[in-house]
């Protein structure tokens, strides 16, 4: 895993596809820093940190959770800092919290369909006990929108519209004209990977409206504004 640089107060680190561990964002001004997504556990979120050590950037006093699924989320426990996630992503943070983390609840989970193959697979790759799994929600609730002042820097956590979770929320730096996306673009995985039409036409125009240059995704390079819209594009007929 590795730090890259967008900006001189934005970074991220790599994506690993083996446990699919996702893009952690950071965003840094002059009075403090920002982390997007906690990680899939305590050994990424470890991990980050120490990118930042070699670096010598400060470490992130706030963490902002993209949407509740397992990679950007079974971080939040070992997490140093305060934490924000929309209302929604702590519900279900809440409920996954009750859930027994043993092969066989896993196991009963995945033939009553509440939890997917994929994400299972990827969870036993990331953990080598699963007992170790410890789920909590995040400190703080986000409704709509909140705003982080970092300093010369600012943080707009903004809920949209998503085909992938409902929960979704991007974080915006219009300084850099940079957005961090999480997986908000992608189709909905535990509905058999189907996409609401209309839930992307409407992230579609908000997303288009939205001042910025670069999209950072969960787990994949970044990309252009032109090319997410044109991405998301392809579903709408009607634009």
């Amino acid at each position: 895993m590795q730090l890259k640089k967008i900006t001189s107060h934005i970074y991220y680190s790599e994506p690993e596809k083996k446990t699919d561990r996702p893009i952690l964002g950071y965003i840094v001004g002059d009075k403090r820093a920002v982390m997007v997504d906690a990680g899939n556990s305590k050994a990424h979120y470890e991990a980050y940190l120490k990118l930042l050590e070699e670096y010598e950037l400060p470490m992130p006093e706030v963490c902002v959770i993209t949407h509740w699924h397992w990679d950007h989320t079974f971080g939040i426990h070992a997490l140093r800092q305060e934490s924000l996630a929309h209302m929604k992503t702590n519900q279900k943070l809440r409920e996954m919290s009750l859930w027994d983390w043993t092969d066989s609840a896993m196991k009963e989970r995945l033939q009553q369909g509440i939890e997917i193959p994929f994400a299972d697979t990827c969870m036993r790759e990331e953990y080598e006990n699963v007992n170790d799994i410890r789920v909590i929600p995040a400190t703080t609730d986000i409704q709509d929108q909140t705003e982080l002042d970092c300093g010369g820097i600012t943080c707009q956590c903004i809920h949209l519209p998503s085909a992938h979770s409902d929960d979704s929320i991007v974080v915006y730096v219009p300084e850099e004209k940079v957005v961090f996306i999480g997986d908000i673009y992608g189709n909905d995985l535990y509905h058999d990977s189907k996409r609401d039409l209309e839930k992307t036409k409407s992230l579609y125009k908000r997303l288009k409206i939205l001042d910025f240059e670069i999209a950072v995704p969960g787990h994949s390079e970044p990309l252009s504004k032109d090319e997410l819209l044109s991405f998301l594009g392809q579903f709408i007929k009607d634009r």
